[in-house]
């Protein structure tokens, strides 16, 4: 009993340390490909950036909108919702560049029949899917969350240390369920080839945490708890850096545990049935 509640033995602990160390080095290798390919048109590159910095902040100005014409969403005021819809651009800011890049990456390599190239690789395809899917152009969405998320704080009262806390843990389960959401896109991609209308569908989906989660009915609040971990994307982080009362969290996280295992054994049950472009 003793032995298996002890920890990993130190060549085991080296060797884990290793095995992050190559896939870090790895990834950063992809990283300065991506950025040396897009740094051979500069201006298109930064054009990209901005642009995607500006689609980012349609949502928080639709809910100026809402506020400055007497509306609002219930029990949230103007400065909160900007919060929530701050730290979900923060997510997805996050997720996009890093690693949803996977999801056009996978599509159009399966298109094209180079997906067979990856598969080749003496290296898992889920690490390769993620390496060579850096979207330099997509830091412009992580520059338009961090400028969100910074106005809204300045709008609210510091939160106490406890909050900040609870809010990364609840962040980090939201970058979780954004790889997640990946990982469906990317294994949907491999069956249905060429269909982008899959990553629309699922970003349609993932919209729905831009809003607070008390606007919806409650069969619709239950689905994205506890179903699809929608309200993980902003409602909750974002309630919990506000100190605001909230209820299923730990429902919602067990929720997100169970979706991030079942995508990964999806994408990698469809890895399996792929059949290269001749087939």
């Amino acid at each position: 009993m003793s032995r298996n509640l002890s920890l990993p033995s130190p060549e085991k602990q080296q060797a884990y340390r290793s095995t992050f160390l190559q896939w870090f080095k790895i990834y950063i290798h992809g990283m300065k490909t991506a950025f040396a390919s897009r740094m051979a048109y500069r201006g298109d590159f930064f054009m990209s950036m901005f642009i995607m910095m500006v689609v980012e902040l349609f949502g928080p100005l639709i809910t100026l909108l809402i506020y400055h014409n007497g509306a609002s969403f219930p029990g949230w005021e103007r400065h909160e919702v900007l919060l929530l819809q701050g730290v979900f651009l923060l997510s997805r800011g996050i997720a996009f560049p890093f690693f949803m890049g996977m999801v056009w990456n996978t599509i159009s390599r399966v298109q094209e029949g180079t997906y067979d190239l990856l598969l080749i690789k003496p290296r898992s395809i889920l690490q390769m899917s993620i390496v060579t899917a850096f979207d330099s152009e997509d830091l412009g969405k992580l520059i338009g969350g961090i400028l969100m998320f910074a106005y809204a704080m300045k709008s609210v009262p510091t939160p106490p240390f406890t909050n900040w806390v609870s809010f990364l843990l609840l962040f980090i389960f939201s970058l979780l369920s954004m790889f997640a959401f990946g990982l469906f896109m990317s294994g949907l991609g491999i069956v249905w080839i060429g269909n982008y209308r899959i990553y629309e569908i699922f970003m349609s989906v993932m919209d729905f945490g831009l809003y607070p989660r008390s606007i919806f009915n409650k069969l619709f609040q239950t689905i994205i708890t506890w179903v699809i971990p929608i309200s993980l994307l902003g409602s909750f982080p974002a309630s919990a850096l506000l100190g605001k009362e909230i209820s299923g969290v730990l429902g919602a996280m067990l929720c997100a545990i169970g979706f991030l295992i079942f995508g990964l054994w999806f994408y990698h049950r469809m890895v399996r049935n792929y059949t290269s472009a001749g087939g």
